[in-house]
């Protein structure tokens, strides 16, 4: 259960480092930014496409500028609306400002969906007045395959098209300044004889130079946001748009390329399933656990426990308790809700005893006859109980290793730290700008194989004698916790024995069916330990049954601890008072 909960988790964990980046690109950015105090006064855009399918921009921005603005960023959509797998990368990004030299900041935003260019300089501003920026770059992919089936119709103007189609944003959608105008020229790598433009507003719109390789548009006055889209058929053979083969959305999480995510899906599967070979590895095959009628010579509830399973019992310090009370080292006493515990065992009488029982003595101080402790819901109390309790594992662990039961395993301890480390690794990586979380699933993979080698205990393996002890604990095990019709125990003149193996009952968690077996072979309850000094009903054992004695000796032990922590949790927190449209091109530009 613990390696399932453990995978699980790491599912989880993966699951949330992959998708977040892919999630937060998803997210709508904000648009509520007031209009842009800049104004262009005119916007000269020159296109120049090969035959390939290259082009090459070159946008002249004359712009009014207010006091107390750095410059103007221009951004680009590598989205492509007309094809999904087309990424319209701009490349060789050169910016002038009146002829000279400015400082550009190159981002990318939104999962690398947009590139930005940030113009000018953070420690100054520029002179209120006219500025003009001079734009250039190239970008692949310009051209898309037009319609190669005779006699359809495009969906513009109804005319046949073949070859190739030049569908763009001449002026783009995300421009926040208006324009007072705007002049645009494209020139193809053929004549066109066909051509269309339009206005997002709805404004007429004119391509000239029909019948020629060189087209051009000119508009008035442009609001922002207003997109100027042309498409003309070219007719040359459409060049190849490579692309991978997933839409730009999943950019974020496996990048641009298909062989990249080929190579990281074949190492992920390894680091999968190296991380699990090496996790089933550190599991221990079961010895078989034949019915046992009593438990391991010399060890109390909690090593009983340990050995079968390489942790703490749940109740672990509670059964340690009533075990000192069986072993006639303590007597517990019941007043209300308050539980006292009083030393009767003398030197010798706890220097017999196990490790275990013997530490939760010497920390409780009833270790000699006459020493009391009392588990009153208090804060005192309860930081006694919580610090012994806090030192059980360490001490049954080491009490294990002593005896010969178990064993560092090396091996064990790297596959911890090596998941511990791809742990690390993985989330470091997230973070950092890679443009996709490819570098993060090999890592991701290994911890999710791997998971379960933070189980407890792995790191420690069970010796020869470690297995045998192994098979007779949890033989005793089936006894106590099996249901009372299979595994009969003979408890005629055997009545000590129900009240000596209740401790185990209790390390085990099966306290109920221990005290239902009783009852079911002798047909009386469940009898009431001598050591214990309270009252209970005739309907309702020590152990057996709900609202009992041991309910209640549980309960104060666990309100004295809970009293503690809440102190603890109190100090310790802080005081404090009082785009769209068209094919490619998309993209735009503001001030800052």
């Amino acid at each position: 259960m613990a390696r399932f909960l453990w995978r699980a988790v790491a599912l989880v964990g993966a699951a949330i480092l992959l998708l977040a980046p892919l999630l937060t690109a998803l997210v709508p950015q904000d648009t509520s930014a007031g209009p842009d105090p800049v104004r262009i006064t005119s916007y000269d855009a020159k296109y120049t496409v090969d035959a390939d399918g290259t082009l090459h921009g070159e946008e002249t921005i004359t712009a009014m500028f207010p006091f107390g603005r750095h410059g103007i960023f221009r951004f680009w959509d590598l989205k492509d609306f007309g094809d999904p797998h087309v990424r319209l990368k701009p490349k060789d990004i050169d910016i002038t400002l009146d002829g000279q030299d400015v400082p550009v900041d190159m981002q990318w935003q939104s999962g690398r969906r947009y590139r930005v260019a940030k113009v000018g300089d953070p420690d100054s501003t520029l002179a209120p007045g006219e500025h003009t920026y001079r734009i250039t770059y190239r970008i692949k992919g310009a051209l898309a395959p037009g319609d190669e089936t005779s006699g359809t119709s495009s969906s513009w103007a109804g005319e046949e098209t073949r070859g190739s189609v030049f569908d763009w944003q001449v002026v783009a959608g995300g421009w926040a300044m208006a324009m007072d105008q705007a002049r645009i020229t494209v020139k193809l790598p053929k004549a066109v004889e066909e051509a269309q433009c339009a206005v997002a507003n709805g404004t007429p719109c004119r391509v000239d130079g029909l019948g020629s390789d060189t087209l051009s548009i000119q508009t008035g006055a442009l609001a922002p946001y207003t997109r100027v889209t042309m498409r003309a058929d070219v007719p040359v053979n459409a060049p190849d748009r490579d692309g991978p083969p997933w839409d730009i959305t999943w950019d974020r999480l496996l990048g641009r390329s298909l062989s990249a995510v080929l190579v990281v899906g074949a190492i992920s599967v390894v680091a999968l399933g190296f991380g699990y070979l090496w996790d089933r590895r550190s599991r221990e095959r079961d010895p078989g656990y034949p019915v046992m009628y009593e438990p391991p010579e010399g060890l109390g509830p909690v090593q009983t426990h340990y050995v079968t399973s390489e942790r703490l019992p749940r109740r672990a310090l509670v059964a340690t308790l009533l075990y000192q009370a069986e072993q006639g080292l303590t007597r517990l006493e019941q007043s209300g809700a308050d539980w006292t515990i009083t030393g009767i065992g003398d030197d010798a009488a706890w220097a017999a005893t196990d490790e275990v029982t013997r530490y939760v003595g010497d920390s409780l101080g009833v270790n000699h006859p006459g020493k009391t402790f009392s588990a009153n819901g208090g804060v005192k109390a309860g930081k006694k109980l919580q610090e012994t309790q806090s030192g059980l594992f360490a001490v049954t662990s080491s009490w294990a290793t002593s005896a010969g039961l178990q064993k560092v395993d090396i091996s064990e301890l790297l596959g911890r730290v090596a998941v511990g480390v791809a742990a690390v690794l993985a989330v470091v990586l997230t973070f950092l700008p890679f443009g996709s979380s490819l570098p993060v699933i090999p890592f991701a993979a290994f911890v999710v194989g791997g998971a379960g080698l933070m189980s407890p205990g792995v790191g420690r393996r069970r010796t020869l004698l470690g297995r045998d002890v192994w098979s007779r604990a949890g033989g005793f095990e089936r006894l106590l916790s099996t249901d009372s019709a299979k595994d009969r125990f003979d408890f005629s003149g055997k009545k000590d024995l129900y009240t000596a193996y209740v401790p185990y009952a209790v390390a085990f968690d099966c306290a109920d069916r221990w005290a239902a077996k009783y009852e079911t072979a002798t047909g009386t309850p469940a009898p009431t330990p001598t050591w214990y000094g309270g009252t209970t009903t005739p309907s309702h054992s020590f152990f057996g049954g709900h609202g009992d004695a041991f309910s209640s000796f549980d309960s104060s032990l666990s309100s004295s601890i809970s009293a503690y922590a809440a102190t603890q949790s109190s100090s310790s927190s802080g005081g404090g008072g009082g785009g769209g449209g068209g094919g490619g091109g998309g993209g735009g530009g503001g001030s800052w």
